[in-house]
């Protein structure tokens, strides 16, 4: 076939990964990117030559007029630059972790599907965004070699809402890395909240379920304040003018201090509507916190039976959750260790070897 390349016997075939949005955002997917290149060198294939590329930053995010530059940026970038730069390459395999591949390519596609949180829970994103989202994500789906999806929850999502055949679908549950200093020292008096302030992570729910717990909870034992880590998101300015006194508001932070807040934290409460994994659930398992989450998607594969859950994920239903955990401090602490263990079993050299799995497939496909 004109144009074809030969490749000869042993040579190592390139893979590309778009590694773009690891640089723009501040979210679990940031962090899968950012894992996966990990432990994929790691790894050292002696049979694919895996390229990260990340193309041009993006813009800070202002206002309208940056979120417009950004996604001009995102398109130009997806669907014209990365396949030309993986013709560059002589790429065998494109890999686009971020739920959207581009719509053309000299090779395979292999798309990670993050979630369809979009599709499952529409009034909390903007109708312009839930349209784009859409018209991507399925063209994403369909035109794949293969998709890899974080969870059977999103798994079963894709082939219900897109068709997307389940021969074509490969699920890799995300990994963790294991606490490298565990302290056994005791938890100190708050609870947890990880992730951005968009509407389908309910913390504008929780932080008013925790001041309805705060005021009626007893002196003992001592009861735990609220801290939140995150920032952003169309409810930030809400849940800024929610919070009282009892709330401690401490914006992102770096990895070192998130181990050590999961490692003082009495428990993480993640309340989310809808998630493609949940990863601060599975950071704070591996860091011996227990974890209080909420009963859809794909929470129930990440926490097990280690997690306690919410069953009835309003302000008032996640108050009598808060209470009914934080009254038995040494149970929690038991469910804790019993975290870790459970926790052990997401490793990211596993991720990296089974994603290795799904490009050989996508090469012989």
């Amino acid at each position: 076939m004109r144009g074809a390349r030969c490749f000869a016997v042993g040579e190592r075939r390139v893979v590309i990964v778009d590694a773009r949005m690891a640089r723009r955002r501040r979210t679990g997917a940031a962090t899968y990117i950012h894992e996966l290149q990990r432990a994929l060198v790691a790894a050292n294939p002696p049979d694919l030559d895996v390229r990260f590329v990340s193309g041009p930053p993006g813009l800070p995010r202002r206002n309208t007029l940056t979120t417009l530059g950004n996604l001009i940026l995102d398109l130009a970038w997806q669907h014209l630059v990365l396949p030309l730069v993986a013709r560059k390459h002589g790429a065998s395999v494109i890999h686009a972790p971020f739920t959207w591949a581009p719509m053309w390519s000299p090779c395979p596609r292999v798309v990670t599907v993050q979630d369809l949180a979009f599709e499952r829970v529409p009034d909390t994103f903007p109708p312009a965004f839930r349209r784009y989202a859409r018209l991507f994500a399925k063209q994403s789906a369909r035109c794949a070699t293969r998709v890899i999806t974080t969870s059977t929850s999103t798994a079963r999502d894709l082939t219900a809402l897109y068709g997307t055949p389940a021969e074509r679908i490969r699920t890799i549950p995300i990994g963790v890395h294991a606490d490298p200093a565990p302290s056994h020292a005791p938890r100190e008096p708050f609870v947890l909240a990880v992730g951005e302030f968009e509407p389908r992570k309910r913390i504008l729910e929780l932080v008013a379920a925790h001041r309805t717990y705060f005021a009626a909870a007893p002196a003992v034992p001592t009861p735990c304040r609220l801290v939140l880590v995150g920032a952003g998101g169309r409810d930030e300015d809400a849940v800024r003018a929610a919070a009282g006194p009892e709330c401690d508001m401490v914006g992102f932070v770096d990895t070192e201090t998130l181990s050590d807040l999961y490692r003082r934290a009495t428990l993480l409460v993640y309340p989310s509507s809808y998630e493609g994994f949940g990863l601060p659930i599975l950071e704070a398992m591996a860091h011996g916190c227990p974890a209080l989450i909420a009963r859809n998607s794909s929470l129930p594969e990440v926490g097990g039976d280690a997690a306690r859950y919410i069953e009835t994920p309003t302000p008032a239903g996640i108050a009598q959750a808060l209470t009914d955990a934080l009254a038995d401090r040494p149970a929690l602490v038991a469910r804790g260790e019993a975290s870790r263990a459970y926790a052990a079993g997401f490793a990211w050299s596993r991720v990296a070897d089974e994603t290795l799995a799904v490009y050989r497939e996508a090469l012989r496909a």
